[in-house]
């Protein structure tokens, strides 16, 4: 008879549960690259440009990817190849400037700047300042430059 009682409490939690999920609502776009962002993204390339105090190129390199980058609005969800998925928080935080994204996880941050954005194509760039290169070399052994200058190509994913 115990039985009996158990199959309809675990049917009505399982329509509460649902009910719920119903219940959460999307976060609103900020800014019109924010509309455009959400969904799946593939990013295909990294392509980075190393700069020296008199702002001439001193290396060059990139980097073929298939990482997918999923975006809901709150949160970016990063999946790369073989990998388990990486979560993070994004954010547009200067309202007089929606192009700057910034992504955080924990207390690590980073900053790109949303270059050009369309219906399948979106380019990010990144500066960082004294950046070392090659990207892979351990750290004695990088050179420094002045800046660095990475370009993220990415395509909406089907």
């Amino acid at each position: 008879m115990k039985k009996l009682f158990i199959i309809p409490i675990l049917f009505a939690l399982f329509l509460t549960s649902c009910d719920k999920d119903k219940d959460e609502k999307l976060e609103p776009p900020v800014s019109e690259i924010d509309a455009k962002m959400r969904g799946d993204w593939t990013n295909t390339q990294i392509k980075r440009v190393y700069y020296s105090d008199q702002n001439e190129v001193m290396f060059t390199d990139s980097v073929q990817y298939q990482t997918v980058f999923s975006f809901n609005g709150k949160q970016l969800t990063v999946t790369a190849p073989g990998s388990q998925p990486e979560v993070m928080n994004y954010s547009f935080p200067d309202p007089n400037d929606s192009t700057i994204i910034e992504l955080q996880r924990g207390s690590d941050r980073g900053k790109y700047t949303v270059s050009s954005i369309s219906g399948s194509d979106m380019t990010w760039t990144e500066e960082k300042p004294y950046a070392g290169f090659p990207e892979e070399a351990p750290d004695a052994e990088k050179t420094t430059s002045q800046k660095g200058v990475y370009t993220w190509k990415f395509v909406r994913k089907n």
